[in-house]
């Protein structure tokens, strides 16, 4: 995404010996020895989705952070971002925006990834270090909205039905871009991609999160790794 943008950017990750794809990235990710890397299974045949953890990486710890940065973003799948990482990325960078599920997601005794309350864990003191705090509507159950709200901003991502912005004066929601939807895996990594993008341009967060809502449609109208062409961008997001 950012390639696409134009913007420089570096990737800091955590890989197990399993990990095959490291011919394929521009930044491939630290490969720990004797670790396999986070892998889900994930089961529909429920009326909801339901993730259960295969494998489950090494953290990442915060001497890996080494790059100062406008924006850095903490967007791991379960746990892979330590209370001591994010705090190392918030000297480190300006902004930092954070995926509520690399926060919230822990593990029952038969695998199953359930999302625990965010005052539960350490993170909730970190969140004043956060400059946005992205969550599904999942998520948001999990989150006291008017507590996080009054500490840092919250944007919460309903998929079709747009996202929502909340901050301690004002909630504002953005409707989604129409598209046909066909896979929604990586709309969430595309809509911080987006909300990424708008920061670096100075925009308000409102119009971050109109930004961040395109990318994300236009990765749920294609199968696999999405790959978004920004000079299809609307001319209001220009």
């Amino acid at each position: 995404m950012f390639d696409a943008a134009g913007v420089d950017h570096v990737v800091v990750s955590v890989a197990g010996e399993d990990f095959a794809y490291a011919d394929r990235v521009r930044y491939p990710p630290r490969i720990v020895p004797g670790t396999r890397t986070t892998r889900f299974l994930a089961d529909f045949s429920g009326e909801e989705r339901v993730l259960r953890v295969d494998a489950r990486s090494a953290s990442i710890p915060p001497e890996d952070i080494v790059f100062d940065a406008r924006v850095a973003l903490a967007c791991g799948v379960m746990g892979e971002v330590t209370p001591e990482t994010l705090l190392r990325m918030s000297q480190r960078a300006r902004h930092v925006l954070a995926d509520a599920q690399c926060l919230l997601r822990a593990v029952d005794g038969e695998g199953r990834v359930w999302n625990q309350r965010l005052e539960d864990t350490p993170y909730a003191a970190l969140l004043g270090h956060l400059h946005v705090l992205k969550a599904s509507e999942e998520e948001a159950r999990a989150l006291d909205l008017d507590a996080v709200r009054a500490r840092t901003c919250v944007v919460i991502t309903g998929g079709r039905k747009g996202s929502t912005v909340l901050t301690a004066r004002d909630s504002v929601h953005l409707p989604s871009w129409p598209v046909e939807e066909v896979d929604p895996t990586g709309a969430g990594d595309c809509f911080l991609a987006g909300f990424t993008l708008g920061l670096l341009r100075g925009w308000p967060l409102t119009k971050c999160a109109e930004l961040a809502n395109w990318f994300g449609a236009q990765a749920v109208t294609q199968v696999g790794v999405p790959r978004v062409d920004v000079s299809k961008l609307p001319d209001v997001l220009r």
